[in-house]
Parts: structure tokens; sequence; C-alpha cells
């Protein structure tokens, strides 16, 4: 045990966060080649790329994550940089893409039976089929399929909540364009996607806020603070919490009063404290809990930060 704490101890930071993307590389892996697949798997062959595509292709290519002694990501970057070289992709270079990533997740050692691993790579699909802001039909059915493909999945969140709202959309065969624009936002909300806000591929910290409130009086509540924050550190908001008559709290539990989310996520953060707690409280919300979350801006302006 001891040596166990010492391995732990040496592997996150003080918020709890891993030190190194290395910990978690074949994790990634995965969820970054599932990222790939879903942007390309939406993008129509023989066309210019739109302007999102082709900023998400780069964006991707160039992300610190990749080991450049990856064999894998050494063929995907040549196969990327063909495609930008003219910023069109032909139907043989879509192919070809394709089936170097399903044999990459099929064979390459990066997918897991594990359930977090399943959720990851989850995660990255949502983020490649909604990278350019768009949903197509074809992209929809894909997701239908994938969560379909993996039983295990389909009780839990996050996938319970998108798989009823896929199934709904599916079941007349139509898909109207406010039942697409209400599932892209549900699928941002789950995956973080701020790509056109930020240029970041994946990785972003995502809003899992179920309250806005600014007018809450802390006295009498228990508060459990979870992530990195821009405002400060995580003990200045403690303190905060603290002098406003809150009890601060190291778990989460069902009685948990309130849940406050740092805007800053790893790109591990589902393997991290911070996608543990949250995955608790909206765990226990399902089952009655009244467990309220919020993220940094609102918690800000309820404590008169900003």
């Amino acid at each position: 045990m001891e040596e166990q704490s010492m391995t732990t101890s040496n592997t996150l930071n003080s918020q709890g966060q891993p030190n190194s993307v290395a910990i978690n590389y074949k994790r990634n892996k995965a969820k970054a080649v599932l990222t790939l697949k879903g942007i390309i798997d939406g993008i129509h062959c023989d066309e210019h790329l739109n302007p999102t595509e082709e900023v998400f292709l780069r964006a991707w290519k160039d992300n610190d994550i990749f080991n450049l002694n990856d064999g894998d990501f050494i063929d995907i970057h040549e196969q990327i940089e063909d495609i930008l070289e003219d910023s069109v992709i032909t139907a043989e270079e879509k192919s070809d893409l394709q089936a170097m990533l399903d044999d990459i997740i099929k064979f390459g050692d990066t997918v897991s039976n594990d359930y977090d691993a399943l959720v990851n790579q989850l995660l990255g699909f949502l983020n490649g089929i909604s990278a350019d802001d768009d949903l197509n039909d074809a992209e929809i059915r894909s997701l239908q399929d994938l969560i379909a493909s993996n039983p295990e999945l389909a009780d839990t969140w996050p996938s319970n909540a998108l798989k009823s709202r896929v199934d709904d959309i599916l079941s007349d065969d139509v898909v109207t364009e406010e039942e697409r624009a209400d599932l892209l936002n549900l699928i941002k909300a789950v995956s973080g996607q701020r790509m056109l806000e930020t240029g970041l591929a994946y990785g972003m910290s995502a809003d899992f806020s179920t309250s806005t409130e600014t007018k809450v009086t802390l006295e009498g509540l228990s508060v459990c603070f979870t992530g990195e924050f821009l405002s400060g550190t995580r003990k200045a908001q403690q303190q905060k919490a603290e002098q406003l008559g809150a009890t601060v709290v190291p778990r989460v539990t069902k009685k948990l009063d309130l849940l406050v989310l740092g805007s800053v996520a790893s790109r591990d953060w589902k393997f991290s404290s911070y996608g543990k707690k949250l995955e608790a409280v909206l765990s226990n919300r399902l089952t009655g809990s009244q467990t309220e979350i919020i993220n940094e801006d609102t918690w800000n302006e309820l404590v008169h930060l900003v």
C-alpha cells in the first residue's frame, strides 16, 4: 500500500491532475484516433474542405500529445499533410485514412473493454462529429451504431442520455433542424467540444452545469471543488466558500449540495478526480440526488470574484 501511495503522489499534481500525458498515452491515443475518425467520416469526398474542417485537421496534426516515434501517428500525419496540400480529400484518400484508423482501433492496442476507456473513446468520437459545428444524418446514425455496438455503455451516463435522444430523433427516419441543433448542443456539452472558440481539436473542459443561478446563499451548504481554476487556486476557492458559511468537503456524496467545476480540465479528465467526481454527481442525480453543478464563471459571480 505504501508503494502504491507513493506512485500516486508522484503521478498526480496538487489539483489531482496527471503530471504527464504518458500516464494515459494509450487512452489518449484511442480518443485522438476516434476524434479524427469522427471528423473524417463527416467530410464529403472530392470537395474542398470547409474552413472549420481544415482548421480541425491542422489542430489535430499539430497537437503535442503525439509521440513522433509512434509509427501510427507518422502514417496519419503523412495522410493529413497530403489532404491539406490541396485542401481536398479524394474518395481514395478518405478510404485509405478510414481504413488506417479502423486498423489502429482494432489492432493497435489502444482500445480496451475497460468501461472508462470505452467512455473516453466515445468522447473522442463526439468531438470529431461536432468539430465543424454541424451534424449530418450519417454522423447521427454512426453515433447510434457506436453506442449499440457497446451495450455495456447503454445504461450508463453519458451514453444513456445520448442513446435516448438519438433513438427518439431517428424513430421516424426524419431529422428536423430543431432536433439536429438540440443533439449538437447535447454532444458539445458532453464532450466539451469548443473547437471553434479555442482552436483545440479536443481535450477541453466540458460544461456540465445544472444551474447558472448566482443568487444562492452559501451559508450551511456543502461544497466540493474539482479541476483547476483560472481565477485562482482551488485552495483560494475553498477559503472563499468557508468565509461565506459553506462547508467544503473533499468527496462527492448523495447529500452534497454543490459541485464547482474548474475551467481547466486536462485531456485526461475522464481518468482524473475531475471526471470521477463529475460522473458521481451525475449518477447520483439519476437516483434523486439534488446536487447542483456550476462552472467557474457562475461560481465567480456567486462569490463576487469578478
